[in-house]
C-alpha cells in the first residue's frame, strides 16, 4: 500500500519545514547522542563528550573537550541547508531540507538520498563516538 497521501496541503507542509526547525530537532537529538554515548561507554569524567551550541545558534560543536588531541565535529547551520565539518578526517558534507512524496519534511544528501533525523546523526557522529569511519 502506498503511502503517499492523496491529498496534501504541500504548501502549508513546506512552509513548516524550515532550516531552523530541523536544525534544532537535531540539535536535540545529538545532546541525547551524547548522553547515550557517555553512558554506553561509561566514560571517565575527564573524557565525556559534550555538545555546545555557539552564541548565535547556528552551529553545535561536538567533542570530548579534555582529550588530546581534540577531535571535533561541527554541525552548522547554513541558508538552506545543514552542513558538517567532521575535523579529524577533514570531511565536510551537506544536507539539504525539502518535503518528500509522502508529505514529510526530510534531510537529503546531494545525491539525493533522503535521511532520517537519527541517520543524519549517525552520519555525522558515528566516526566520532566510535573512532571508525563506515
Amino acid at each position: 500500500m502506498s503511502t503517499v497521501p492523496q491529498e496534501l496541503n504541500w504548501v502549508e507542509k513546506r512552509a513548516a519545514c524550515t532550516i531552523t526547525k530541523l536544525f534544532n530537532q537535531i540539535c536535540d537529538g545529538i545532546e541525547k547522542d551524547v548522553s547515550a554515548i557517555n553512558v554506553a561507554r561509561n566514560l571517565s569524567e575527564h573524557h565525556l563528550f559534550q555538545a555546545d551550541v555557539s552564541r548565535d545558534g547556528t552551529t553545535m560543536v561536538v567533542g570530548q573537550p579534555n582529550r588530546s588531541p581534540r577531535t571535533r565535529v561541527f554541525v552548522v547551520m547554513d541558508n538552506d541547508r545543514i552542513n558538517v565539518n567532521e575535523e579529524r578526517s577533514n570531511i565536510t558534507w551537506a544536507a539539504y531540507i525539502g518535503l518528500n512524496d509522502e508529505g514529510r519534511c526530510v534531510l537529503r544528501l546531494e545525491d539525493g538520498t533522503e535521511l532520517e533525523q537519527w541517520q543524519f546523526r549517525k552520519k555525522a557522529l558515528e566516526g566520532l563516538f566510535f573512532g571508525e569511519r563506515p
